[in-house]
């Protein structure tokens, strides 16, 4: 983005400030600690604290102006808005309309942030690709995001996140995407939610925002899926379902935690492919992105070179060994049912001594229960010894579990519960929400401070 403030007042229907003209504007920030010289400072309210507190500090760091709700005592130009957030969407949304990039829009319940940088890598064969970092995924950080593209980008791959009804009809209003993936829909943010059907509809949000020559790609697996493509008029390609979809996995040899050796099937016959990421859910992330980078024109070749390359995203299935020796597999950025049985399905796989180390799975409403005894249950028959991390839920998962299955309430009391307790030969899966702060237990085993 490069525009004057006085554009972006235009832009916003609202009075341009006096010399707001001769304002450069490079991108945006919504956190003063991330400021640019010559961004533009949205001060966003908060549960916790007032992004209109720290224009100050932005300024001080090079802010070139600030989006507004209210004026502060602050020396730097300030565009005042009825609501920041829905202006810094409407700026993105602009953005969008007047530069020339494509957008790949991903979304679905679990495997978005991997297949987004799995889409991203196979495109970056034959075009100018960028895509959203980490898993800035929000009504906040995606806007901010597309502000903050350079002009030489030919696909932007955009991961698109929601924990409430109607967030990803916003989204789509900035977006305007010409291409559309759906990863699997799980029962996530149940919280929020009375059901999976419901999340599916709230899913669905985006599908009319895309672009009637474009392209829609659905899990073919997925029954919550099933009337996506009768609510698209363009091309809706599948992938997942063998002989029922366009693309699939016609065989998968597994390499435990070195990852899969895999034959796809497509429209030109079958195709191997060498994948350095261990999981049949890396699996499946792997065959949407294929999908749709083969129908954006990767060649399927180019597809298997690029998989050779692909490597997780922090905290997301990364492969440690312990100064111990023990193995420890780092999945602890986030959890659901499906991703929590997908990860014990690998621990299943792979030899020695099986340890699983679960956090507390957060916003499940009122069967988180039921979902947390599931998975006790499941890990029974997979590891030898499981330390459940959290509150209630999690003491209910390890009394699922039984014998050899211990609950802690913290973090601090799974380290002291794993000092010296692990050794050579023992396989470790972490694995939690990310409110529940596994990350940490994990920087301390890999430190060997544990």
């Amino acid at each position: 983005m490069k525009v004057t403030l006085a554009t972006v007042a235009q832009w916003l229907g609202q009075p341009v400030p006096a010399g707001a003209e001769h304002v450069w504007l490079a991108g945006v920030a919504f956190d003063s600690r991330e400021v640019k010289p010559k961004d533009l400072f949205v001060a966003v309210p908060g549960e916790k604290t007032d992004g209109h507190l720290f224009v100050g500090e932005a300024a001080t760091r090079g802010a070139a102006a600030a989006l507004v709700s209210r004026r502060v005592d602050a020396s730097v130009p300030q565009l005042v808005v009825p609501d920041t957030v829905a202006a810094l969407q409407s700026l993105a949304g602009q953005v969008r309309r007047t530069a020339g990039f494509r957008v790949a829009a991903v979304t679905g319940s679990v495997g978005k942030t991997t297949t987004k940088s799995f889409l991203a890598a196979l495109l970056a064969r034959r075009f100018r690709v960028a895509q959203t970092q980490g898993s800035r995924n929000s009504q906040l950080g995606l806007p901010a995001e597309m502000c903050n593209l350079s002009g030489d980008v030919d696909w932007f791959v955009a991961e698109a996140g929601m924990s409430r009804k109607g967030e990803l009809c916003r989204l789509g209003e900035v977006l305007r995407p010409q291409a559309l993936l759906y990863t699997r829909i799980a029962p996530v943010h149940l919280e929020f939610f009375p059901s999976v059907e419901a999340i599916a509809e709230a899913k669905a949000e985006l599908i009319p925002f895309l672009d009637p020559e474009g392209v829609l790609v659905v899990n073919a697996s997925d029954p919550y899926q099933e009337s996506f493509a009768s609510r698209f008029c363009g091309r809706t390609i599948r992938y997942g379902l063998p002989e029922k979809s366009d693309v699939w996995v016609e065989k998968v040899t597994s390499r435990g935690l070195l990852g899969s050796n895999l034959v796809l099937r497509g429209p030109h016959g079958p195709w191997a492919v060498e994948l350095p990421l261990p999981g049949l859910h890396q699996v499946e992330n792997f065959l949407a992105a294929a999908c749709l980078g083969l129908a954006l024109g990767v060649p399927r070749e180019e597809l298997a070179l690029a998989a050779r390359e692909l490597r997780p995203q922090p905290h997301r299935g990364e492969v440690h060994t312990l100064p111990s020796g023990a193995l420890l597999v780092d999945d602890s950025y986030n959890a659901s049912p499906v991703a929590v049985a997908r990860m014990l399905e690998l621990l299943a796989q792979t030899p020695g001594h099986r340890v699983a180390v679960l956090g507390e799975m957060l916003e499940l409403g009122e069967k988180a229960a039921d979902f947390h005894r599931e998975i006790g249950v499941t890990a029974r028959s997979v590891c030898h010894r499981l330390v459940a991390v959290g509150g209630e839920n999690a003491r209910v998962l390890a009394e699922a579990y039984g014998p050899g299955g211990t609950w802690v309430a913290s973090v601090e009391e799974a380290k002291s519960l794993l000092q010296n307790g692990l050794a050579e030969g023992d396989v470790v899966l972490v694995k939690g929400s990310r409110g529940i702060g596994l990350d940490r237990l994990v920087s301390a085993l890999v430190a060997g401070r544990c």
